[in-house]
C-alpha cells in the first residue's frame, strides 16, 4: 500500500494514518497475507504440488486480485487440468487490464 485509501496521504507504514487518523493496519496485514500466499503458491509450483499451488493463489487472489495473483491462480488452474478456471481467470485479467488502460 503506498496511499491511504481514504485520504490518499502517503503511506509512512504505521497502522493508523498520519493525516485522517483512518486504521490502515489491517489493509497492510491483508496485503501481506496476500503476498506469503503468492510465495508459498510459487514454492507448491517448484515442489509439483499443484494442489497446494492452487489453494495458495485462490487463496491469495480472495484477499488481493493483482494480476500477479491472477495469473498465478490461472497458471495453478492449467497445472491442475481446470481449463474452465484457468479460461475465467484469463477473461478476470483481460477485463482488468482493459479497465487500466482506458
Amino acid at each position: 500500500m503506498e496511499r491511504c485509501p481514504v485520504c490518499n496521504a502517503r503511506w509512512n507504514g504505521k497502522r493508523i494514518c498520519h493525516r485522517c487518523k483512518s486504521e490502515v493496519g489491517k489493509l497492510a496485514d491483508i496485503e501481506t497475507a496476500s503476498d506469503d500466499l503468492y510465495r508459498q503458491a510459487v514454492a507448491a509450483c517448484r515442489a509439483t504440488d499443484y494442489t497446494a499451488m492452487m489453494d495458495c493463489a485462490l487463496r491469495a487472489c480472495s484477499l488481493r486480485s493483482t494480476p500477479e495473483n491472477i495469473q498465478m491462480a490461472a497458471c495453478a488452474a492449467v497445472m491442475s487440468r481446470r481449463f474452465d478456471m484457468a479460461l475465467g481467470f484469463y477473461k478476470k485479467l483481460a477485463c482488468s487490464e482493459q479497465d487500466n488502460s482506458g
